[in-house]
């Protein structure tokens, strides 16, 4: 199936139907990985388009917080960042991760660490994390950590609900809001959170490092 993201290059996920074009600018197997199908990576990508220009340059040290698939940090290292590294408890989001990369040709630019935040030194000139809720709460401010000084942050796998704490602990961190996306996931009845409702945000370290709105 294809992502369709607005304004994005055609991006190819399992499963692959006959009917669909075999090429596109990138192509996902998920395996057992969290699908990027969810609204939640779909929003990610949304910013990571509109702000492309900004975000990824051939200095660019990007971290991929949670990869699941890769489809961030191979997004990522696509639009033109030099070099990324993705990291996941899981070991087989890992495989699947380093199986795309492969796929796609980006086996060189990105490096893949099974483990937690903890295995990973230093900081990053954008960082994404598209984790649950509980991971936020739980791990919030070692993502946050890894945000280098005027570096960006895309955080996602919140809901509207979540919302205002969220930006509330960004800005307590010194990373403040520049834009926000929001979309809905239905479901057959209400959700456990009774919201349907998730966001995206691109967050900026440092107000002196502030970064201009991308243009239309």
């Amino acid at each position: 199936m294809n992502l369709g993201i607005r304004g994005f290059p055609p991006i190819r996920v399992s499963p692959f139907f006959p009917w669909e074009k075999k090429t596109a600018w990138l192509t996902v197997r998920t395996r057992q990985a969290f699908h990027p199908f969810h609204v939640t990576t779909r929003l990610c990508l949304e910013l990571f388009g509109a702000w492309k220009d900004r975000l990824f340059r051939a200095d660019t040290r990007f971290l991929d917080v949670g990869c699941g698939t890769g489809i961030l940090a191979l997004a990522a290292v696509k639009l033109g960042a030099g070099r990324a590294v993705g990291v996941d408890i899981s070991a087989s989001a890992i495989a699947c991760s380093r199986e795309n990369a492969r796929l796609n040709g980006l086996w060189e630019r990105v490096f893949w660490v099974h483990g937690s935040l903890e295995a990973i030194g230093g900081s990053f000139s954008c960082v994404a994390a598209n984790v649950p809720w509980t991971c936020w709460e739980n791990l919030g401010d070692a993502v946050t950590d890894r945000v280098a000084e005027g570096g960006a942050l895309i955080a996602s796998g919140f809901q509207d609900i979540q919302a205002a704490v969220m930006e509330r602990r960004l800005k307590e961190k010194g990373i403040n809001p520049v834009d926000c996306r929001q979309g809905d996931l239905t479901f057959f009845g209400v959700p456990p959170s009774g919201s349907f409702t998730w966001c995206a945000v691109l967050a900026v370290r440092s107000p002196s490092h502030g970064v201009p709105p991308p243009s239309p």
